[in-house]
């Protein structure tokens, strides 16, 4: 009997940003009968944050400590260690991993796909929870704080009751400006991440740790969109015509590699197709993601936080015509051989 996939997220975010009250409050309201497991990368040994979860607890639960934050190393075979003990023997209910606060999370959600990929596990979010005292560096500036937010999937507002109404209005901006868009941008208050999150200015799937809702209806004014598998190279195209425009986004497999030299290239001729904007992010070498920008007729090439798949949306000039497969052909031409 195949064994089913472990639900498991990734809760990051900068030092004191509240991630360990985050789980430990989950932790305290967990059904009793599920054995939930977090994996705590810490900085040091001291094991304080393990005593706080620890000590809220609901039922069965384990931590698991790997010490030393920057998981590199030593710390990194102790993480893939643990990680492959937990889905190889007792396998829990539920699994959270919490990076160090001075930590990338990038490898760490690497190490977890690769696991999704065989059926171990299922990746449901990487959140990255955000200091209201630091919104501006942390999603506008640059290093392992920027790079926290951009690999998450869910950007929430730690203790949210603290922060000031300027605060929560520079949050929502700036988040609601990284690509690929989040799945979910909200608060927490106290310390208390989402079970059931309400409806986001614009149709997003909801988020919630548990239990699972079903994602938020689509506005009934949105265009319907024509989706067209192309297996040949591990990819999804959505296309449909806004306010006559054409708009198209195409999502690749994981799996699928992008050659750079070769992409940045056909980037640059993209006006003769129509576009007046094209916006990705390309998985361009084993650890190495892009995120490309064209606009005006020049291509921005900057590296990416990103890991869950490659993905781009195009947007063209008002009256050209939408070739599409014209369009799935370049793609395909700068597949990495």
């Amino acid at each position: 009997m195949t064994a089913v996939p472990i639900p498991t997220h990734v809760i990051t975010g900068s030092l004191g940003v509240g991630k360990t009250t985050a789980i430990a409050r989950l932790f305290a309201a967990k059904p009793e009968a599920e054995r939930w497991v977090v994996i705590l990368i810490e900085f040091s040994e001291s094991g304080i944050d393990v005593l706080t979860v620890a000590g809220q607890a609901r039922g069965e639960f384990d931590v698991r400590l790997v010490p030393d934050g920057c998981l590199c190393c030593a710390s990194e075979l102790d993480f893939t260690r643990t990680l492959r003990e937990l889905v190889r023997g007792q396998r829990p209910a539920r699994l959270f991993v919490e990076p160090s606060g001075i930590g990338h999370p990038a490898a760490i959600v690497e190490e977890l796909l690769t696991h999704q990929s065989h059926g171990a596990l299922a990746l449901e979010s990487v959140v990255c929870l955000v200091d209201p005292s630091r919104v501006a560096p942390v999603l506008a500036g640059a290093g392992v704080a920027r790079d926290q937010a951009e690999v998450a999937d869910v950007l929430v507002l730690s203790k949210a009751d603290l922060a000031t109404p300027a605060q929560k209005s520079v949050f929502a901006s700036l988040a609601a400006e990284f690509y690929p868009p989040k799945r979910w941008i909200g608060e927490a208050p106290h310390g208390v991440l989402p079970r059931a999150a309400p409806a986001p200015p614009v149709p997003r799937a909801a988020f919630a740790i548990l239990p699972p809702t079903p994602p938020e209806h689509a506005s009934a004014a949105a265009p319907p969109l024509e989706t067209t598998p192309l297996p040949a190279f591990g990819a999804e195209r959505r296309a449909s015509t806004r306010v006559g425009r054409g708009v198209a986004g195409w999502t690749f497999e994981r799996r699928i590699g992008f050659a750079r030299p070769r992409l940045t290239a056909q980037l640059q001729e993209t006006a003769s197709l129509g576009a007046e904007r094209v916006k990705g992010v390309f998985r361009t070498g084993p650890e190495h993601w892009a995120l490309v920008q064209v606009a005006d007729g020049r291509v921005d090439v900057q590296e990416s936080s990103w890991r869950r798949d490659s993905r781009v949306e195009v947007l063209l000039a008002p009256g050209s015509r939408a070739d599409w497969q014209a369009w799935d052909a370049l793609w395909a031409g700068t597949i990495a051989d």
